[in-house]
């Protein structure tokens, strides 16, 4: 299995255009350098719970299963304690998981297993070095501009926003793809449907299917006229995830194609594919980021040492001309001035 069968065309097509940005390379680099991905998961790690085996095993034992499957390594989960109904990965150097407290009052059972599966694609699917780069522009791409007067400077964050935004709305569809092969279309748009914060009541009499049939509606305006066209491009021009009833419709169309049917009926793993560019450009630009830091530490030891050798000889120094001075000349002196 490749992971380009996987991979839902518009997502491979907005990745293509957003790595044909001249000003992408430097702006990665600029992102690793200042360490956003070390910052992030220090403040992931000092907020939020860690779960385990033995902490919050009901939730944390529905993760390993579908990493085993997909053979990939079992990312740290966490749960931070927001009410709001969300799931997220990050971390392109140190990948986690994040689920809140909102989500797993609402989601469970299977319908948490598609989640996670989701949650996992974006793993599988070599989408983490991304979406730290998409995090790290939307939350200071004003400062990273900043950084990079004379090379690129602001002239580049706004083409740069917007493919990250197109290719973020495309990786979910990938990512749900995996959470179809554990569970079913049906289960993933249930979840999302709970993840929209429909109340309890409603979700339990919904018809998931019709529901979905909207998204097929509003997807139809892109092949409409010139006018629905550009409807569709400005309803979508800001938002980093496809509108939910889109999900579910994509989903449930994916289900029908002979490879789902196929990674659902085979004992698939993974581990044979051959890892993404994706990957080697984040270390390689981790590794420019890590010489970066490297030759500046180096160059501010440097400095000290230098400036320590200065110190010592003035104190010899200092010393020399104590002792050649005559006590006597100072002591009444320091009288004279109310000293001693």
């Amino acid at each position: 299995m490749k992971l380009e069968e996987l991979i839902h065309p518009e997502d491979a097509s907005t990745l293509k255009t957003l790595k044909s940005i001249p000003a992408l390379p430097k702006i990665m680099e600029k992102v690793f350098q200042y360490g956003y991905d070390e910052i992030s998961w220090s403040e992931n790690v000092t907020t939020n719970l860690r779960l385990s085996e033995t902490q919050m095993p009901e939730i944390y034992n529905h993760l390993p299963p579908i990493c085993e499957r997909l053979g990939i390594p079992v990312p740290e989960l966490y749960l931070q304690m927001s009410p709001i109904a969300n799931a997220w990965t990050s971390g392109h150097t140190k990948t986690y998981i994040v689920l809140t407290l909102g989500l797993i009052r609402r989601v469970k059972g299977e319908e948490l297993d598609a989640v996670l599966a989701h949650e996992c694609g974006h793993i599988l699917c070599q989408h983490v070095l991304y979406q730290t780069l998409a995090n790290a522009v939307f939350s200071f791409g004003d400062a990273i501009a900043d950084s990079l007067v004379g090379l690129v400077g602001n002239a580049a964050m706004k083409p740069i926003r917007h493919a990250l935004i197109a290719w973020s709305r495309a990786s979910e569809l990938s990512a749900d793809r995996v959470a179809c092969m554990f569970t079913s279309a049906e289960t993933l748009a249930r979840a999302l449907v709970r993840i929209s914060m429909i109340p309890k009541n409603i979700v339990d009499i919904m018809d998931i299917r019709a529901w979905a049939e909207q998204g097929k509606d509003y997807e139809a305006l892109k092949d409409g006229t010139a006018w629905n066209k550009i409807v569709h491009w400005m309803a979508n021009s800001d938002v980093d995830h496809p509108y939910a009833p889109v999900r579910a419709y994509e989903a449930l169309l994916w289900e029908k194609t002979d490879t789902c049917n196929r990674l659902r009926t085979e004992s698939v793993r993974f581990e044979a594919i051959e890892k993404h560019d994706v990957v080697q450009q984040g270390s390689t630009l981790l590794e420019k980021g890590t010489e970066v830091a490297t030759t500046g530490a180096n160059a501010i030891m440097e400095k000290g040492a230098e400036l320590s050798a200065k110190g010592s000889a003035l104190m010899d120094k200092g010393l020399e001309i104590t002792k050649n001075v005559k006590l006597g000349s100072i002591i009444p002196k320091l009288k004279k001035n109310k000293g001693i």
